[in-house]
């Protein structure tokens, strides 16, 4: 499809609504506990005890170091721990009852930057957007695997993400 003007441009469009959500969640959870990395990373912490830090790092866009870096911070904060993994070499994070009580003070304030991001969305419509935004994920996954079977096949670098050099999958859901 040609696109003619930045209105018609899907990348343009999501990236544009992207930042203006963050700038709303932002407002939202200044002077609160956690900010939205924070935030995200609790998520998944406690929907998924014992997670690794390469699980949590990759659930939010990146690789094991971010997810090290995260689980630093909320653990030097006391709202994480980390303690038996799947195997010895691993570490397995666990939210603790300080970040559980954070959390949901937190959610709390991303429940009313939520009601801003589905305002003027009609009954119904919240739902199909998220099915429409993760079959567009999907679809750029689909692209990056096959990227990087192409270059592994011809022996060549693909020019690909940081997404996708971390071998990060599409987005989980929590």
């Amino acid at each position: 499809m040609k696109a003619n003007k930045l209105a018609d441009i899907l990348g343009y469009q999501l990236d544009f609504t992207r930042h203006a959500a963050l700038r709303s969640l932002n407002r939202y959870l200044a002077d609160g506990p956690l900010g939205p990395a924070s935030l995200t990373a609790l998520m998944l912490v406690r929907d998924r005890p014992g997670c690794d830090q390469t699980t949590l790092g990759r659930a939010m866009s990146g690789n094991r170091s971010v997810g090290m870096k995260v689980a630093s911070k909320l653990e030097d904060a006391g709202l994480l721990e980390r303690g038996e993994g799947r195997d010895r070499r691993s570490k397995g994070l666990y939210i603790t009852q300080d970040g559980e009580q954070a959390l949901a003070r937190t959610l709390r304030r991303h429940a009313r930057a939520e009601a801003v991001l589905a305002a003027r969305l009609a009954p119904g419509e919240r739902e199909t957007l998220l099915r429409l935004l993760a079959k567009v994920c999907h679809a750029i996954h689909d692209d990056e695997r096959e990227a990087r079977a192409t270059s592994a096949a011809t022996g060549a670098s693909p020019a690909t993400s940081r997404r996708s050099r971390s071998n990060a999958g599409p987005p989980m859901t929590v």
